[in-house]
């Protein structure tokens, strides 16, 4: 199963995804997933940044003396899943007096829809969205629209001619996207 973020004994499954929100190739998918999270894909480089595409996490390398600290790329539900949890953290900062169903329903209902439209057993409610679940949580109405990018930039290699960008409405409201400009560092 999924791996789960508990809040009060209240279990919420957390589905991954990957850099392109795409339902990374390890996550499980079922009736029961509730909410995507970024659990990454560590087997490629989608953004071209070139690192693999896992979610970049801290550890103890102890093979060395004095044990040293580090980075590595990680991917898998258990990356996932403390996404929902650290939002969940911020809903009950932002507003203690939530109950475990109002903070799942926040998370569910402030998610960016991915798959098919409305819940469904690929992503549950869709993507978790922190900015919108934590504005509702504080008591604000449905915020600005916002534009989000997955990326800032792109890096072309040679015989690239072709990469992505995600772009989504990590605000409220209708977000009307009129113009779209690119500059290049080499001009």
């Amino acid at each position: 199963l999924e791996a789960s973020a508990a809040t009060s004994g209240l279990i919420i499954s957390v589905a991954a995804v990957d850099f392109n929100s795409a339902r990374a190739p390890y996550s499980n998918f079922n009736s029961k997933v509730d909410i995507a999270a970024p659990g990454g894909n560590t087997a490629v480089d989608l953004n071209g940044d070139g690192y693999a595409d896992g979610v970049l996490s801290t550890l103890v390398d102890d093979s060395v003396n004095p044990d040293e600290f580090v980075f590595a790329f990680y991917q898998g539900t258990s990356m996932a899943s403390p996404h929902v949890a650290g939002i969940a953290a911020l809903l009950l900062a932002a507003n203690p007096a939530l109950t475990p169903d109002q903070v799942e329903n926040l998370l569910t209902t402030t998610a960016t829809d991915l798959g098919a439209a409305g819940r469904d057993n690929q992503f549950g409610h869709g993507l978790v969205n922190a900015f919108a679940a934590v504005n509702a949580a504080a008591g604000g109405g449905s915020p600005d629209p916002r534009l989000g990018l997955s990326t800032l930039s792109l890096a072309f290699s040679p015989g690239d001619d072709e990469l992505s960008v995600q772009v989504t409405n990590v605000g409220g409201g209708v977000l009307d996207v009129t113009n779209v400009s690119a500059t290049t560092e080499t001009g």
